[in-house]
């Protein structure tokens, strides 16, 4: 795996979580929960951005393994 990779991807997808944290934030119009709309997004965003990754780069290896047994 390449951990490069998916640190990149995580942080790319914490950045467009934290936009739309907000985003709803902006809509909700509730400025005192600005912090907590912004972290958990990028939160968010961060661990799905880094588990999709992940998940991507090890399908290649279980199709290879899939193949060299009979």
């Amino acid at each position: 795996m390449n951990v490069k990779t998916i640190i990149f991807s995580g942080i790319m997808t914490a950045l467009v979580g934290a936009m739309l944290g907000l985003a709803i934030n902006y809509i909700s119009q509730r400025p005192d929960r600005k912090p907590v709309a912004l972290f958990v997004g990028a939160g968010l965003g961060f661990v799905i951005g880094s588990g999709y990754e992940a998940i991507q780069q090890n399908k290649p290896e279980e199709e290879e393994l899939e193949e060299l047994e009979p």
